[in-house]
């Protein structure tokens, strides 16, 4: 999945800590890069839309400098809308995951994703990988080795436990951690019983590699999830993009954007049914 990376490039201040974690993502068997940037058209404020070689230009010094690390690496330039162009871009590449960055949280702003970057994660039919890129947040250097699968056993969550299987034997010892609502119900006892018997079957599935379980029967799921990525020193969390109830095609779900809102490390979010 992480062999072909697409990776949105905006040329914001932010760009050089989204660069640096690219180096990170070598041990997920990240081998190839595609640098992408998409010039916003249709604005009469955006004149960088005819000046498309002078952003190819800086792509390719990007790449070069990529390239002298060890990975291969491609560029393009288009213009139209960010998230469709990604969306686009990455299917027609073979691009496995699109790598893009959230800038946090803004007293400014509601959405603290950023637009882009939350139409992106609502319309995207691959796994997007959201890397903070705001200042507050420590940047991590060390490769990527310790997956946090959050999951609630629904159908949306498969292809994210499948993702996080897949990349397990290439990481440390993982951590799978999911909150219901079993200790303020008594009468959700069987979700309890539930949630145990799908984690088993999963515990069933990684084999050797193994994971650390964290069951929570009360709380917040987004914030449960962002206290044991902390607690248990998780540097990716894997979660499945849309919720229990989609009400429409573009829906993320309640508990993963929050996740992304919230998120002070690597945050991928996998498409899946439900």
């Amino acid at each position: 999945m992480f062999e072909h990376i697409l990776v949105a490039v905006d040329f914001s201040p932010a760009w050089a800590r989204l660069e640096s974690q690219l180096e990170r993502l070598r041990a997920l068997g990240c081998r190839r890069l595609t640098l992408a940037h998409v010039l916003v058209a249709g604005y009469t404020q955006a004149p960088e839309v005819g000046h498309g070689p002078y952003y190819e230009d800086r792509l390719e010094e990007i790449a070069a400098r990529l390239r002298d690390r060890g990975f291969e690496a491609d560029t393009v330039v288009y213009a139209g809308a960010v998230a469709s162009e990604l969306e686009r871009v990455a299917r027609e590449r073979g691009a496995g995951v699109i790598l893009a960055g959230s800038h946090g949280h803004s007293t400014l702003r509601d959405m603290f994703l950023g637009s882009t970057v939350l139409d992106l994660a609502r319309r995207a039919r691959r796994p997007l990988l959201l890397a903070p890129t705001a200042g507050e947040v420590p940047l991590a250097e060390a490769p990527v080795c310790r997956p946090l699968l959050a999951t609630d056993g629904s159908k949306a969550a498969e292809a994210a436990e499948d993702a996080f299987l897949k990349i397990l034997p290439e990481c440390g010892r993982g951590v799978v951690v999911s909150v219901g609502r079993w200790d303020d119900d008594p009468e959700r006892a069987h979700e309890r019983r539930a949630v145990d018997t799908h984690v088993q079957g999963l515990a069933d599935r990684a084999g050797e590699r193994g994971f650390d379980t964290v069951l929570v029967g009360q709380g917040k799921p987004s914030v449960v999830i962002g206290r044991v990525a902390e607690e248990k020193a998780a540097d990716l969390v894997i979660i499945g993009k849309r919720g229990r109830n989609p009400v429409t095609d573009l829906l993320i779900g309640s508990t993963a954007e929050a996740v992304c809102r919230q998120a002070r490390r690597l945050t991928l979010l996998v498409p899946g049914g439900g």
